[in-house]
């Protein structure tokens, strides 16, 4: 089901400021890496919270140029949307332009190569 902010805007948000949160980490995932929804959730301090970091995501205002949400893939190393999807064509141009190679089915290559993990967590172990 598409992003719908009528029918799932706050339920949506986990705790104040957690789109912004997400939007902070996922803008460090550097040029020719992608991570995933998981990873990013981890980043937070809860691996229970990746659909919300997609939620997020699917929810960056249309003037935030500054978060390359097209760099977060699932934990199979599959981009989010099939390819007939505009915003499928969308992440699979932007993660080429790149280097990253993408297959046909939205599988990343190379996957363990260019998948870009955080440290550590970089919140609290709240989740919040």
């Amino acid at each position: 089901m598409p992003y719908d902010p009528e029918k799932h805007g706050s339920h949506r948000i986990v705790g104040p400021g957690f789109h912004e949160r997400v939007f902070t980490i996922v803008s460090q995932v550097p040029s020719g890496a992608v991570t995933t929804y998981g990873e990013v959730a981890r980043a937070l301090g809860s691996v229970k919270v990746a659909r919300q970091v997609g939620y997020a995501l699917a929810a960056i205002p249309e003037g935030r140029r500054d978060v390359p949400w097209y760099r977060v893939v699932n934990a199979l190393g599959r981009v989010h949307r099939p390819a007939d999807d505009p915003g499928g064509r969308e992440q699979r141009r932007r993660l080429r332009r790149e280097g990253i190679e993408v297959d046909e089915s939205g599988r990343i290559r190379r996957f363990a190569e260019v998948r870009f993990q955080f440290e550590q967590s970089l919140t609290d172990e709240s989740g919040e």
